[in-house]
């Protein structure tokens, strides 16, 4: 009996020596304090009451023994990045699993190169603009002097038609005021008169034909009578819906070429159809990807259900993602030596224009966004995770066999103060990490989206001095005061 009343005693004894070590502080690199009990009384709000029943102290997050708590001073903050665009709310919301496939970006055939034929033929006396240069529509390109002989033959008739026409107008004014004139004549001057606005009609659209413009035919021809010897070449319009360009442009509101490459030089003889320049057009491109032939259902499922398109660009230790993009089009044919098929996602693209003072006018460029070769990635939606909690990767750290993140608890003095909480991550990529909405994490919480691992660090220093001293820090205390 006396044996046990003596063991007895002794324990009382151990027990009084580790509640007296509770009280002490510990401090860790500097800059960072590490503190528990005596520093959590003022730091917590109502939000984090160990009587709330998310922070009760035997929740399974918080380890009797252990701290759980750490402040960090502003300093620490700043060198760790902890700033308050690092503070953000818990959210509740709905994760797609994406599947990742390489790209590049290409042209779009049939839109993003367009070239300029020679509407006549003739010689070359005048180029506008030299290649790089950026032209709007309807913009001068090329002088040409006509050298065909039907053209100016054509120019010719129709000139006389027009003449005829005048005479023929002149007539019918005068028998319809001339009582002389016999009801038969004036029929005949009627017919004629429609016969000649016949024969004009056809021979304008020969004129047309021939490539002379319906501007050059009206103010040239028609007005001041004169026959074209050089006609100009103008870059497309983009107001013609038969165009190309147009049907690029539906959306835009202002664009421009850029004259990619020359064919022709000044005094160079050149035929009807012969190619004078090159101009791209790259305001929408598209995106390649690549993807194995026996994950082609994948691709053909996103492409049925027009799950979303994120593709991510890199580069200048930039980051930049383009979102809300679907799937265009599959390939038909798989590559035999290297077992893959490729799908095609469009992209809108932006530019960036400026003008150079040249010899006798400024040039104008445009610098592209994307550009035909950039690589990127493309993560393709395939699966819905919901009701859970995004956070970027930074947030998480891990801890042995845990996953942690860091609440925010409050503020003491020039120290934030942040509480180590468990979570269950259910998926993860480079970016971001999915967490289980089971309780761990509430809607409304704040935690740090940054330095989680330096975090998790400094406490972990925290419990091992406290454990070389010989203590036990955190909630072993009954009483629990934070």
């Amino acid at each position: 009996m006396k044996t046990k009343i003596k063991k007895l005693s002794h324990a009382v004894v151990a027990v009084t020596l580790i509640s007296m070590l509770t009280v002490a502080a510990i401090f860790v690199t500097p800059g960072i304090s590490l503190e528990i009990s005596s520093h959590n009384k003022h730091a917590h709000d109502d939000h984090h009451d160990c009587d709330h029943d998310h922070h009760d102290c035997d929740h399974d997050h918080e380890t009797h023994g252990e701290i759980t708590d750490v402040a960090i001073s502003q300093t620490a903050a700043r060198n760790i990045g902890l700033d308050d665009s690092a503070i953000a709310k818990v959210e509740v919301t709905n994760f797609y699993k994406s599947f990742t496939i390489p790209a590049t970006v290409v042209e779009r055939p049939g839109f993003s190169r367009l070239t300029v034929p020679s509407p006549v033929s003739g010689v070359i006396t005048h180029i506008y603009h030299e290649a790089g240069v950026a032209v709007g529509p309807d913009e001068p390109l090329f002088d040409v002097l006509l050298n065909q002989q039907e053209s100016v033959k054509s120019q010719t008739e129709f000139l006389v038609l027009l003449q005829k026409q005048n005479i023929n107008a002149a007539e019918l004014d005068r028998a319809a005021h001339d009582p002389l004139f016999l009801p038969r004549q004036r029929r005949e001057l009627e017919y004629e008169k429609i016969q000649i606005a016949s024969e004009i009609d056809i021979q304008e659209n020969l004129l047309r034909l021939q490539g002379i413009s319906e501007m050059d035919i009206s103010e040239s021809l028609r007005n001041n009578k004169t026959i074209i010897r050089t006609i100009t070449v103008y870059a497309p319009p983009f107001k013609n819906k038969d165009q190309v360009a147009s049907q690029a442009h539906a959306d835009d509101t202002e664009h421009f070429f850029s004259i990619d490459e020359l064919f022709v030089s000044v005094g160079q003889n050149i035929a009807v159809g012969d190619a004078l320049c090159l101009l791209t057009d790259y305001c929408k491109l598209a995106i390649k990807g690549k993807v194995f032939a026996v994950n082609e259902q994948m691709i053909v499922e996103a492409l049925k259900t027009q799950s979303r398109v994120t593709a991510t660009f890199e580069g200048n230790g930039q980051r930049e993602v383009v979102d809300n993009l679907v799937i265009r089009s599959i390939d038909n044919k798989i590559d035999m030596a290297s077992g893959t098929l490729f799908c095609y996602v469009d992209l809108k693209n932006r530019f960036t224009d400026y003008e150079v003072k040249g010899e006798s006018h400024p040039r104008r460029y445009i610098k592209w966004h994307f550009k035909p070769g950039q690589r990127c990635e493309l993560h393709i939606e395939a699966e819905s995770l919901p009701n859970c909690i995004v956070l970027p990767v930074d947030a998480v750290a891990r801890d042995i066999n845990e996953m942690i993140v860091f609440e925010w608890v409050g503020n003491e003095d020039d120290k934030t103060i942040w509480r180590k909480t468990p979570v269950h991550v259910i998926h993860r990529t480079k970016d971001v990490v999915v967490i289980a909405n089971d309780g761990s994490l509430f809607p409304g919480a704040k935690v740090a989206t940054r330095g989680a691992g330096f975090i998790l660090a400094a406490l972990d220093a925290a419990n091992q001095r406290a454990l070389a001293a010989g203590g036990s820090l955190g909630c072993g205390d009954p009483s629990h005061v934070h």
